[in-house]
């Protein structure tokens, strides 16, 4: 009994040590055997096991350095441009000028650019239709005649030549396009001077198209066949405005007649002995 009176005394000067002391006290306890009232066994200080206390390690990533941001944006100044403008337009001057000089090399080798309409076209060759040719077997071909024999012909069309033959072929038609056909109805009256001579006549279109800037030329020859002069006019004629702008009167539509007047002057001697006339005329849309 005077036992017990110990042991509360020794537990009641543990709990009372200071409560700063990290150091924890476990003692072992032997689960397999009963502890008897009667006995109370005391742990010496020699057999406290003290169990270590796992500290955090101090080694950290580091975090990456904050980009100081400049209070004020980096401007370019307002005398200064981002480009060199006098560089810039001395470069543009050097290529406009190029340019100028390829243009002009290009109009003295190779002329005016020619038109989108009658310039052009005439520059496409297309085999002209002049003949309608029948066969027995009722095929009809539109070509131009280029070769002929006893055996057959040989037509070209506008996908290339064709040859037929004689015994095949049952009629031949001409077949021409509608064109512009311009003559002298009468030999042109002659009045002589001196110093000039006035021929007046008239012209009419018998063709089927219209005549475009009809003239009439006349050559004066001396008896020897030289010539003496030459000279031409155009006649007066129907108003119209072309593709290019231009205007004129000297169309002469089918069926039209016109008169004309041509004043040659002479020179001083010179003896005209005959008398020659052409008409020319072109055909624009």
């Amino acid at each position: 009994m005077n036992r017990i009176p110990v042991l509360i005394l020794f537990f009641s000067s543990l709990f009372s040590q200071d409560e700063t002391d990290t150091t924890v006290i476990a003692a072992p306890l032997d689960t397999t055997t009963a502890i008897d009232s009667n006995s109370v066994q005391i742990i010496k200080p020699d057999e406290i096991v003290e169990i270590p206390v796992t500290t955090v390690n101090d080694s950290l990533v580091p975090l990456p350095e904050v980009r100081e941001i400049a209070e004020k944006a980096d401007k370019l100044p307002l005398d200064e441009p981002f480009f060199e403008l006098k560089s810039s337009i001395d470069i543009l001057h050097q290529q406009i000028d190029s340019l100028k000089r390829v243009i002009s090399v290009y109009e003295k080798g190779r002329g005016p650019i020619p038109t989108i309409d009658e310039e052009l076209l005439n520059l496409i060759k297309i085999p002209q239709l002049r003949h309608r040719i029948e066969l027995q077997n009722g095929t009809i071909v539109n070509g131009e005649i280029i070769e002929e024999d006893d055996l057959g012909i040989i037509v070209q069309t506008s996908i290339g030549q064709l040859a037929i033959e004689r015994d095949r072929i049952v009629n031949i038609i001409d077949d021409l396009p509608p064109n512009a056909k311009v003559e002298l109805t009468a030999e042109p009256f002659v009045n002589a001077f001196p110093d000039r001579e006035e021929i007046t006549g008239k012209i009419k279109n018998i063709g089927a198209k219209r005549a475009d800037f009809v003239r009439v030329i006349a050559n004066l020859w001396s008896p020897t066949t030289m010539l003496i002069q030459r000279d031409s006019v155009f006649v007066t004629g129907k108003k119209r405005k072309y593709f290019s702008g231009i205007r004129a009167n000297t169309a002469l539509e089918p069926g039209s007649v016109s008169e004309f007047k041509l004043v040659i002057p002479l020179s001083e001697g010179d003896k005209v002995s005959y008398r020659t006339y052409e008409v020319r005329w072109e055909s624009y849309k």
